[in-house]
């Protein structure tokens, strides 16, 4: 009995140390996961809305000019907002010039590098994951022509 409890007193405090290893050896890798998700999880909402946004934009504003500049300053505050920084990000296309043409389409595309927490001094901004979104929105074919 003696021996029993002399080992078992040899091993205290050994549960603790193998515990905290563990969670360390876990629990970092599955917040870097976390955080890495939620960056990708922020870009595609960012250009989801800069799509939707600059699509509507270049489909209503009838000044070709007026559009881009709106566009611009639009899909850099929303950038802003989500934390990230892109430089052409958009891409906008229309099936008749100006865009705001009766019955024409505009379509818009955004293409976000997402930059992975961490390995930004490694990756530089632009990480390895891209995420992109389109919208297409149809100009109304009966609006007022200019003037």
């Amino acid at each position: 009995m003696r021996t029993l409890y002399r080992r078992w007193r040899a091993e205290d405090g050994n549960a603790l140390v193998e515990f905290v290893v563990l969670a360390v050896a876990l629990l970092l890798p599955a917040l870097y996961l976390v955080l890495t998700l939620g960056s990708v999880q922020s870009a595609v909402f960012a250009a989801d809305i800069i799509a939707r946004d600059t699509a509507r934009i270049h489909a209503v504003e009838q000044d070709p000019v007026r559009a881009q500049q709106r566009s611009s300053d639009h899909a850099e505050m929303v950038l802003e907002d989500f934390g990230l920084s892109a430089r052409d990000a958009v891409e906008v296309s229309c099936t008749h010039d100006p865009c705001a043409t009766a019955g024409g389409t505009v379509t818009a595309t955004v293409r976000i590098p997402v930059p992975i927490p961490g390995l930004g001094p490694v990756l530089g901004q632009r990480g390895p994951v891209t995420v992109s979104s389109g919208h297409a929105v149809q100009v109304d074919q009966y609006r007022a022509g200019n003037g």
